[in-house]
């Protein structure tokens, strides 16, 4: 039996991507970030609104935004047939800087539950650090951690995503603009 494949997922913009601002705090910003992997301590106001940056409003609007952690319901809707059950959402609204009444609704941004450390020994780090915002040349992956999970964070580089080799064909299948997939053993994570 095959050993299942692991991908990192990331936005592509280069399809015309519209570029967003970060995400606005959250309410107990000193115990809870969207990268951290754990539930929330206190839940955020929603909707979550989101900037468009300046000179973006015409850009097309990706299913799905790496950073900040956004996604069209038509992405999350795909997540879920494939099996994905360890997020939890929150009504979204991308709105321009420039033009107020010009808002993008049909968004969730998601905190993914489920941080993994999936970089085995043999992992080159271009950093000194190795949890949270580490850099890394050259992922050696150790999937013994992930235990059934579609979709995490890693541990060692926090804003990375992680999906499933099933989760990237299904949406693959699906078609949607903007995703990049990197595999995991031997990825290059700045």
């Amino acid at each position: 039996m095959n050993e299942a494949k692991y991908y990192v997922m990331d936005s592509d913009y280069s399809d015309e991507g519209m570029m967003l601002g970060g995400m606005p705090n959250l309410p107990n910003e000193s115990k809870d970030d969207w990268m951290y992997g754990q539930a929330f301590t206190q839940e955020p106001k929603e909707p979550i609104v989101v900037d468009i940056r300046e000179g973006e409003d015409s850009a097309n609007n990706l299913p799905f935004y790496c950073h900040p952690p956004l996604a069209s319901q038509e992405f999350i809707d795909a997540l879920i047939e494939v099996g994905v059950d360890n997020l939890v959402l929150y009504d979204a609204v991308l709105k321009s800087r420039t033009a107020p009444n010009f808002q993008i609704k049909g968004y969730n941004a998601f905190n993914i539950i489920g941080l993994v450390k999936a970089a085995g020994d043999e992992t080159e780090y271009a950093t000194e650090s190795r949890e949270g915002d580490a850099s890394i040349a050259n992922l050696q992956a150790d999937t013994s951690a992930i235990k059934g999970l579609y979709i995490f964070r890693l541990a060692e580089s926090w804003d990375t995503i992680v999906v499933h080799e099933k989760v990237k064909e299904h949406l693959e299948s699906k078609n949607f603009i903007g995703l990049d997939f990197e595999e995991l053993d031997g990825a290059f994570i700045l």
